[in-house]
């Protein structure tokens, strides 16, 4: 895979530490980091402020909601294999809160933290941008209606294995590191082109 560092094309480690430095978040990601509560077991006070940070307009009125299914969220966490009955049982919870995939990936993340990265419009532009060598401004992946099981796993399953062939071929120790300069990425290219076309980075 091809990677970008502006004009120039760089490692994929370059990449990443490169980009993860425009990297911008209302409120710090130390927020994010202490309440994730690596380890144990989520809290409502967790989901709150998880949400707030994530994006505090939106992500405020599914706070309630998922309290509700906070137990869920735990013994999805405690699963020891992932995929399969488990991750279509814990889909069909995450789908009475929200059908938003985006929302719905982040209750994932938030459940299996180093399982599920983050995903959101400017990580999925970034994909699309370094596997196709296309700009996608609005990729639909994102912005359609996610209602089964079967279209969140083929729109989320393709960039989640491309999140960690980064992680590998970066040798990132931080996967959040990943996500930051994903992020970054993704959004530099959509202040840059008005119209989706063929990547062009500068």
């Amino acid at each position: 895979m091809t990677y970008y560092r502006l004009y120039a094309r760089c490692t994929a480690r370059e990449f990443v530490e490169f980009w993860e430095n425009f990297y911008r978040s209302k409120i710090s990601d130390e927020v994010y980091q202490a309440n994730l509560s690596m380890g144990g077991e989520l809290t409502g006070e967790n989901i709150s402020l998880l949400w707030r940070w994530k994006n505090e307009r939106y992500g405020s009125p599914l706070i309630e909601p998922t309290q509700a299914i906070l137990g869920d969220i735990n013994a999805f966490r405690r699963l020891e294999h992932l995929g399969g009955p488990g991750e279509r049982k814990f889909w069909q919870k995450v789908a009475t809160i929200t059908q938003r995939i985006v929302w719905q990936v982040f209750l994932f993340h938030m459940a299996r933290p180093l399982d599920y990265p983050i995903f959101d419009q400017h990580v999925m532009r970034a994909h699309l941008a370094l596997t196709r060598g296309y700009l996608y401004r609005n990729p639909r992946e994102v912005i359609e209606p996610c209602r089964t099981y079967e279209r969140f796993c083929s729109a989320y399953r393709g960039y989640r294995s491309f999140f960690f062939d980064v992680v590998k071929e970066a040798g990132a120790s931080e996967l959040k590191a990943v996500d930051r300069a994903l992020w970054a990425f993704g959004r530099h290219l959509k202040r840059l082109h008005r119209v989706d076309g063929p990547l062009f980075v500068q």
